[in-house]
Formats: structure tokens, C-alpha cells, sequence
């Protein structure tokens, strides 16, 4: 898995890259927390071009929404395409974290909050 930084709007965009597996929680996990330390405003993991990831990898997403401070209000994900991802999907449902179809739509809805 590979991973890049930007802003949009103030919003905070990490791209993914490659495969988001046991093997990449390590690295995700550390890149997620420098990206916290460098965005000041809401952020989102962009998994468009991701070509896959398994439980090990949702689950990783999941764990970085308690890594947030809570004004920045719940991690948003987009580029989830027509791929499973029930775990996502289930913090999605409990309002942990906000799915967005793809990236303008989340830099849209964020920048407005």
C-alpha cells in the first residue's frame, strides 16, 4: 500500500494506493497519524484507487477514527465503488464514519461543514 497527502478546500485528502491487507495496517496506521498532525480540519481517505483491501484493512480504517479529535467530527471514505466493504458500511450505519461516493463529493460536504 502506498499513500499520499494533499489539502482541498481545508479538507484533508489520503490518497491509497495498492492493497490495503494485514501486511499494510502497520504502514497505514503511521501515515494516517502524520497526516492528523499535519490537517487542522477534517479529513479524508480517499480508497479509489485502491485495487482491493480485506478486514484487516477496514478494520485499520476503523481503528483511526478513535485517533480524531472529535471537533473534527467523524473520518469520511470515498471511492468505495461497488467493492464490499461491510465493515466500513456498519460504521457507516452507526454514524462513525462518513462514506462519500468519491472525493469531490467529500471535499464538497466537508468544506461546508
Amino acid at each position: 500500500m502506498q499513500w499520499e497527502f494533499a489539502t482541498q478546500r481545508d479538507v484533508g485528502v489520503m490518497t491509497l494506493t495498492g492493497f490495503l491487507g494485514q501486511d499494510a495496517t502497520h504502514r497505514f496506521q503511521g501515515a494516517f497519524d502524520w497526516a492528523v498532525a499535519r490537517c487542522s480540519g477534517p479529513l479524508v481517505v480517499d480508497m479509489t484507487a485502491l485495487i482491493g483491501w480485506n478486514c484487516s484493512g477496514e478494520d485499520a480504517i476503523l481503528d483511526a477514527t478513535g485517533r480524531l479529535s472529535a471537533d473534527r467530527g467523524p473520518l469520511a471514505v470515498c471511492g468505495l465503488g461497488e467493492r464490499g466493504a461491510h465493515v466500513l458500511a456498519t460504521a457507516a450505519a452507526l454514524s462513525v464514519i462518513r462514506v462519500f461516493p468519491d472525493l469531490d463529493t467529500a471535499v464538497a460536504a466537508l468544506a461546508a461543514s
